[in-house]
Order: structure tokens, then sequence, then C-alpha cells
């Protein structure tokens, strides 16, 4: 019997023995895609249907944000593909590596490695650089940049993420992988959980809605107002802290993202802060905005950020 690979059309012959009542998983030669090949009793009785339908596109998600995620796999799902979640450039490199997906949607921002670092390990290795790569640009100013994606990191596809989930599905297309109509039965399975696990959660509160809680305390009203500003010394600082750090993450990888020749013709020079000092300026003003007063000025958490960078590529 004679198989077809979904994705580049390459022609295999397999004995049916070795097709097995469920069929067989295949992974092509030419392009590394696996599809699923079925005995000819199982196959669809039109002669004009496309074996794709067979062959679910699995797409990677890397998002640290964990609700986006979310919601850019329900949309996944209602176009008929498998979405997987992680949530770091790290968890993302060993997954891509583990499921071999057809296409991974990378957030530029990605926590312990960013997603454009990512997006060129798998572009340099020989058996990962067929997987499409889909960066999202973390940009924080709408009209900014528009860089074509070839430019950026060897990415095939660009999506800025004010413009998520639509601006996915044409570009999806576009790669070769056509996110069909909504798929009615698809979207609750993907959707329920989400729902079903954000309930319990907030049930409990209502019930214990403290406003009688409070109620008996007016009286000693004082002792309450003034509780709030003692626990900012500790915890609080570090997870202020953190975020601050995560903003600054957020807007360097915007500039580097931006301008790769320059940022690695300043990584070869040693002098990425100097030599980007301009292209930092708008990212700054937002930073100053956005940061919190309590840590804002104790460091440079923009250039610390960029410096964190440019010595993941050699850069002291």
């Amino acid at each position: 019997m004679i198989a077809v690979c979904p994705r580049c059309a390459a022609r295999y012959r397999i004995e049916r023995e070795k097709v097995g009542p469920d069929g067989a998983r295949v992974r092509c030669s030419r392009c590394s895609a696996v599809f699923r090949v079925l005995p000819p009793e199982a196959a669809p009785a039109h002669p004009t249907a496309s074996p794709l339908p067979q062959a679910r596109c699995t797409v990677l998600v890397a998002d640290p944000d964990v609700d986006s995620a979310k919601q850019l796999a329900g949309a996944l799902a209602t176009w008929g593909m498998q979405a997987n979640l992680v949530h770091d450039g790290v968890e993302a490199i060993l997954n891509i590596q583990r499921l071999l997906p057809q296409v991974v949607v990378l957030d530029a921002a990605l926590p312990r490695m960013f997603g454009f670092q990512v997006c060129e390990l798998v572009k340099r290795n020989e058996s990962l650089r067929h997987i499409m790569v889909i960066l999202i640009g973390a940009i924080h100013h709408e009209d900014r940049y528009r860089r074509d994606p070839n430019e950026l990191y060897g990415a095939d596809g660009y999506v800025e993420r004010p413009h998520l989930p639509d601006a996915l599905r044409p570009i999806l297309a576009r790669l070769g992988f056509p996110a069909g109509p909504p798929l009615t039965m698809a979207a609750p399975p993907v959707q329920a959980p989400p729902p079903v696990a954000a309930a319990p959660f907030q049930a409990p509160p209502p019930p214990v809605a403290t406003p009688r809680v409070q109620a008996p305390p007016p009286p000693v009203a004082a002792p309450l107002v003034q509780a709030p500003p003692p626990p900012a010394p500790g915890g609080d600082l570090a997870a202020v802290v953190a975020q601050v750090e995560r903003l600054a993450r957020v807007i360097v990888s915007d500039v580097v993202l931006y301008n790769p020749e320059k940022f690695a013709a300043a990584v070869k020079a040693g002098n990425v802060v100097e030599a980007l000092k301009s292209d930092l300026v708008e990212g700054r003003a937002h930073f100053a905005k956005r940061a919190d007063a309590r840590v804002r000025d104790t460091r440079d958490f923009v250039a610390e950020a960029l410096l964190a960078i440019a010595r993941e590529r050699g850069s002291a």
C-alpha cells in the first residue's frame, strides 16, 4: 500500500502486514513529519479526502502568562490542532526535542531562556530546523517596529501579542498548516477545564465574603488600616523586585528582538549598554512609568537584563 506524507507529499510503499487495525505511525525521511497510516478498510471512502486530517498538527506554545497560553491553546484546539503548553525557555527546548512538534509558538521574553534564543537553537540544529517557529513580540507600543520575520533569528513567522490569536491563523495557513473552520466539538473539551478549575477557587470566597467579619472591626479600624504597611519590608518587597525584573526583561527582549545585528555587533565589542543606549531610551521611559517606585531606582534593572543576555552570548 502507498502512504503519502501530509506535509511534503513524499510517497512511501508500506507492507500491508505492518499496518495493524489501528494503523501505524510513520516518520517521513524527507521532512521528519510523523503521521498515521490507516489500513485500506479504515481509509476514507472518498478518494479526494486529504490525508491531512489524519495527521493532527501538534503545536508547542511557550508563554510565561498561564492564562494567555490557555486562551491560545483553546483557539488552536478549535482550529483542529493539538496544543502543548510550557512557560519558560528551558522547558520549551526540552519539549521541542521530546515532542518534535510541527509548529512552535514562542514568546520573545520567556524566563530562563529568551524565546528568540530558543528559535536560534532550533534553526541551527539539523534535526530540528524543519520545525516551524513563530515568535510573539514583546512590544510595548503597538505601532512601533515592523520587521520581516525571516530577519528575526530565523523565525518562520512573527506576530504581535495584541493581535493574538486571530493573526496566528493566516500565518499557520501560509506555513502549510491550514487552520480549519471552528470545530464546535473541540471547543468544550479545551475550554471546559479552565472554568471548572476557576470556579472552585472563586466559589469559596463568596461564602466567606468577609463583610461581616470586617463589620465588627470598624471601631478598631485604626490598627487594621496601619496593618498593610508593615508587610512590605520582607516577602512582599521580594515579589515586587521579581515583577520589576520581569518588566525589565520584557523591555530588553523587545530592544534585542528588533535590533539583532546591532546587538550582535555590540556583544562582540563588549559594550552593549553603551551601543544600545539610544534604543533603550523609550524602553527606560516605559520602565519608569510601570516599575514600582519602591524599588525602581535601587538598581539599573534594564542594564542588568541587557548584560545578562550579552553574557549568554559570550560578552562580559
